[in-house]
């Protein structure tokens, strides 16, 4: 388990000593994400275990540098850094060492370059959380479907020759639900709260015990969770609305989690993709894209309230949601009527 508030490189990738190239690289790319400070804002102790882990990647990744920390600890690799000569047999390595010594800025470089450049100003890091999605683009900047294709996941014929065998129709197409491949964050997890902010894809959704199994991006262990422990990413969201920054309404961007205010009103972080700004504003703040998954609210309808759709489309002239709720309804619903399941 990583350990960001670590002294020691290893633990704080949590990756052991011997580690592997493909390691480091991977226990970095999970952790740079999860404490990124655009997915983070106004969070201190989140930017400075991104800078640590930064820091500990930075130099683990340097052969010179890694054999130099091995023997010497963070001295020794900072003399080799600079290619000073680390002596042979230093007793007790260098003095001092203690402490992240990487800044924000040399961290920032570091993420876009690892991410293929740019950071939030060009290409956005952010998109490898969605995964395999992705492609040409869906008008209005949705370009991924959230969940899988009609009917469920795509079943894929098996190699080789022999008579076609006869499969059973596919379970019809749920609405209320989370699709299979949707992509979430965990949250408010109190048993493992060392689970809290990773990422996870949907496998399915169990009636019976009103759980999701849910696999771990990191790990690939499978858990069951209840709905309240998920929070969807989505590609695509919109402001609007934003009374104290008018001009980011109409900006869109990607949600990538969700936080409590000081007042303990859940914000939604969005990371804007036209400029280089996270924000964390309410679900009426935001015009979803088709695929998500929400919770009817505040109607006149009182049987309607509660019950959970995915968002079709967004009529911004009559200012209505589209909510399919089952094969057979569908509900045209105000944005103050419909929020983030």
């Amino acid at each position: 388990m990583a350990d960001p508030t670590s002294d020691d490189y290893y633990r704080v990738l949590g990756v052991p000593r011997d580690a592997t190239e493909a390691q480091l690289k991977k226990a970095y790319r999970k952790l740079a994400i999860k404490y990124h400070p655009d997915k983070n804002p106004d969070d201190k102790r989140a930017e400075e275990h991104f800078k640590a882990v930064s820091e500990a990647y930075d130099c683990l990744q340097d052969k010179q540098r890694r054999a130099a920390y091995d023997n010497y600890g963070k001295d020794g690799a900072k003399a080799a850094e600079q290619g000073q000569s680390v002596p042979g047999g230093f007793p007790g390595g260098f003095p001092g060492g203690g402490g992240v010594r990487m800044d924000a800025r040399r961290a920032e470089e570091m993420f876009s370059m690892f991410f293929g450049g740019g950071g939030m100003g060009g290409d956005d890091p952010f998109e490898s959380m969605f995964g395999g999605f992705g492609g040409g683009g869906m008008p209005g900047g949705i370009r991924i479907q959230m969940g899988g294709g009609p009917g469920g996941p795509q079943v894929f014929s098996s190699f080789g020759g022999g008579p076609s065998r006869r499969r059973a129709p596919p379970p019809p197409k749920r609405y209320d639900v989370l699709q299979p491949n949707t992509k979430v964050v965990l949250k408010d997890l109190v048993s493992k709260p060392e689970l809290n902010n990773e990422m996870a894809s949907v496998q399915s959704y169990e009636d019976s015990k009103g759980r999701y199994n849910v696999k771990l991006d990191d790990d690939g262990d499978v858990l069951s969770l209840k709905p309240q422990n998920l929070q969807q990413i989505l590609r695509g969201v919109r402001l609007t609305d934003i009374k104290s920054s008018p001009e980011l309404d109409g900006k869109s961007g990607n949600l990538l989690g969700a936080r409590r205010s000081p007042t303990g009103d859940e914000r939604y972080v969005v990371a804007l993709s036209s400029v280089r700004q996270t924000v964390a504003v309410k679900s009426e703040n935001l015009i979803l894209p088709a695929g998500a998954l929400v919770r009817v609210v505040g109607t006149s309808r009182a049987e309607l309230n509660g019950r959970q759709g995915t968002v079709q489309s967004w009529d911004g002239g009559a200012g209505r949601y589209v909510v399919q709720t089952s094969a057979s309804d569908q509900l045209k619903l105000k944005l103050a009527n419909v929020e983030l399941s």
